[in-house]
């Protein structure tokens, strides 16, 4: 009887294939992982930014219904200037500045963010005459960095 014998080469070719197919599926999988975790990383740092920064404007609301208090109190009360009876009240209010230089007084505050960062609004004051719209325009209302930047322009170019 003759014994069947089978070739070599079908049989390597087959274990190679098969080695090959898992190399390929271990190395995507290790690349979806990697993705996965940076854009866990990425969606959590954006999640944690959009939490401050909604703090933030939350406690700027409530300090513009204060300024727009004050601005009422003042327009109800003024004994002449209206702007300089305003003035008068908007200084008990920390962290106010006003320009009252231009033709329309300029109001700005900043509430933080983080430590980096911090929201800045500038409100523009409307005319004691010309209040239908409200006693301020929002003019501004930015997000702006607070920490320092330090330059560095130095090349080197020989050691």
């Amino acid at each position: 009887m003759k014994k069947k014998t089978y070739p070599v080469a079908n049989i390597g070719s087959v274990s190679l294939l098969m080695v090959f197919i898992i190399l390929c599926l271990v190395t995507f999988a290790t690349l979806s992982l990697s993705s996965a975790a940076g854009d866990y990383k990425y969606s959590k740092d954006t999640a944690g930014h959009n939490t401050e920064y909604y703090n933030a404007c939350n406690e700027a609301e409530r300090k513009l219904k204060e300024i727009d208090g004050i601005l009422g109190n003042a327009y109800r009360n003024r004994s002449g200037d209206y702007y300089a009876d305003a003035a008068v009240l908007l200084n008990t209010v920390e962290g106010i500045t006003l320009d009252l230089s231009s033709d329309e007084p300029i109001l700005t505050f900043e509430e933080k963010i983080n430590e980096d960062k911090a929201l800045k609004i500038v409100l523009t004051l409307n005319k004691s005459d010309n209040l239908s719209g409200g006693f301020y325009r929002i003019t501004s209302w930015q997000e702006v960095s607070t920490a320092g930047w330090e330059g560095n322009d130095r090349l080197k170019l020989i050691e």
